[in-house]
């Protein structure tokens, strides 16, 4: 399913315990157009982040919200880039970059 920004912290907290069981993933494209001669290329880029199990253990999205981190603005209810969550990531299949919304890889790739 397509996560979006929670609604409230409710579904953050929800979500939060979904990625305990299933790792999110992001999709992110990107087209380049070069307007003098019109040649126009696009990729697509992924990444998969694989969470510890205790990640719905304890009260993640309370310690974020106590460190003032906007997770009601933020798909997934996440930042990768947070300690707080950093602490409970296994790995990530792909870039960060990825997963915050734009990859420099693909770009420069293209």
């Amino acid at each position: 399913s397509i996560l979006e920004k929670p609604a409230d912290v409710g579904q953050a907290r929800e979500f939060v315990a979904r990625y305990a069981s299933g790792p999110p993933a992001t999709v992110g494209a990107v087209t380049l157009c070069h307007v003098p001669s019109g040649v126009r290329v696009t990729g697509v880029d992924s990444a998969t982040i694989h969470f510890a199990a205790g990640v719905a253990e304890g009260d993640l999205v309370g310690r974020l919200l106590d460190d003032g981190a906007p997770i009601l603005s933020c798909a997934g209810g996440l930042m990768v880039e947070h300690p707080l969550v950093r602490e409970h990531i296994d790995r990530i299949d792909g870039t960060e970059a990825s997963v915050m919304g734009l990859s420099k890889e693909l770009v420069l790739e293209l």
